[in-house]
């Protein structure tokens, strides 16, 4: 009776043992983790005529027609979607005198003006889209961890719970006062590290790639943008459209990760994020999935922008 008892603490250590050391395993989940599947299937080319003009205070001082009648910020966000120079055209013929050619020839101008900014609507949704798809990707692979982990603490918990009851059976049952100690001890000292383990987070990890990162322009902050669309990278790195106008919002996001999202994360997990990709643990993917929901958030707040310039187009 005595020796099967303490047979039974010894296959338990064991089983605790093995558990411990699979806490580090990498799931083979390589075929969920690296599947792209938030890339646009369509590369969209952009019309350079309609690109943010680099030179645009030059242009606006060489007529100030534009200046007399929109605010610098409707102007720069005309520049970001490339209705500056069809503004200056429809300010001309609204000089000249009303006529029925002069008429049609101002409607035309309105309407492709209005296609032009209905353009930029839909690249900022479909932009919008894609971060929110890949804040779920991250999400969803963090939820599986998540699971693995709750799965592996109620198992622990359960051990532990079992080891502790047979302990006290044996500890009641043996008679000799010597074995019934080394059984007690070694039994609570059992319980006790399957207590221990499950108070820890497991390092379960998956392979998560992202060679299309939407995040890496927001940290590295280039001077143009392989990844956003024009119309995107001209107003988060164009101070005037920040709330304070001192920094760009692309600067004062990446602050914000800094002090906030990131603070005291090393070299490498900042390479994991901003780069390609690698082993993700669960803690690692919710911190992703942060920082493309912040970004979101940014991107589906230049259509207030665009709402102003439409407004004082409609004045």
């Amino acid at each position: 009776m005595q020796s099967l008892l303490l047979r039974t603490l010894v296959v338990a250590s064991t089983v605790l043992l093995s558990v411990s050391c699979r806490t580090s395993k990498v799931l083979d989940q390589q075929s969920k983790a690296e599947s792209d599947y938030c890339v646009p299937a369509l590369q969209y080319a952009y019309d350079p005529a309609y690109l943010p003009r680099p030179d645009v205070d030059a242009f606006l001082r060489a007529d100030t027609s534009l200046t007399k009648r929109y605010s610098r910020h409707d102007l720069l966000m005309a520049n970001a979607s490339g209705v500056l120079p069809l503004l200056k055209e429809l300010i001309q013929l609204e000089k000249t005198p009303l006529t029925t050619a002069n008429r049609l020839e101002r409607v035309i101008k309105r309407q492709q003006i209005q296609q032009r900014l209905a353009l930029a609507s839909t690249e900022l949704s479909s932009f919008a889209a894609e971060l929110d798809c890949e804040g779920e990707r991250a999400d969803q692979l963090a939820t599986y961890l998540d699971q693995k982990d709750t799965r592996r603490v109620r198992r622990l918990t359960i051990f532990s719970v079992v080891i502790g009851a047979v302990t006290t059976v044996a500890t009641a049952l043996i008679q000799a006062d010597n074995t019934g100690k080394i059984v007690g001890i070694s039994g609570g000292l059992v319980s006790a590290a399957a207590g221990g383990l499950a108070a820890f987070s497991s390092n379960k990890s998956v392979i998560f790639t992202h060679k299309r990162n939407l995040l890496a322009d927001l940290w590295y902050q280039p001077a143009q943008s392989s990844v956003y669309p024009p119309l995107i990278w001209y107003v988060l790195t164009e101070k005037t459209f920040s709330n304070s106008g001192q920094t760009s919002i692309s600067a004062n996001i990446r602050q914000r990760w800094r002090g906030y999202v990131l603070e005291g994360t090393s070299s490498d997990e900042q390479t994991l994020y901003f780069g390609s990709g690698g082993n993700y643990q669960a803690d690692d993917l919710h911190t992703r999935a942060n920082m493309l929901n912040q970004l979101q958030s940014s991107v589906r707040s230049i259509n207030q922008d665009l709402q102003g310039l439409l407004l004082s187009l409609g004045n």
